[in-house]
């Protein structure tokens, strides 16, 4: 059985390699360092799950999310916003662009593991 492929787009470096570390055993796991790059890979490997930082260099988090679901071919690919904001207007906007989870930083491995665990079986 091939594993479902995942797109990290953060601009971190050690905290994406931190969640490529925890997804890589499940998951296909590819890195974007920025908005710009992400979306470049996503329509290029056509990713199962996105994990998707809000503060990116190039294009924000909340932009790359609303070009995803303006794309036919991408519209239906599942995004899990990650991010140390937590005030409600922050989620709201997250919905409102398209995301299907919020995860706030910082978080245990295993919240996201069930997270990406659960999109990718919805």
């Amino acid at each position: 059985m091939t594993k479902k492929t995942v797109l990290i787009i953060e601009d971190e470096k050690h905290i994406a390699q931190a969640q490529k570390l925890i997804l890589e055993d499940k998951y296909k796991v590819h890195h974007a360092p920025d908005g710009e790059k992400g979306l470049e890979l996503v329509e290029k490997i056509k990713p199962d799950l996105i994990v998707l930082d809000l503060m990116l260099p190039n294009r924000g988090g909340y932009e790359v999310c609303f070009s995803i679901r303006q794309n036919e071919e991408l519209k239906d690919t599942k995004i899990l916003m990650v991010t140390a904001l937590n005030q409600k207007i922050d989620k709201d906007k997250g919905v409102l662009v398209g995301t299907d989870a919020y995860l706030t930083k910082p978080f245990e491995a295993h919240e996201l593991i069930d997270a990406v665990d659960k999109l990718i079986k919805e």
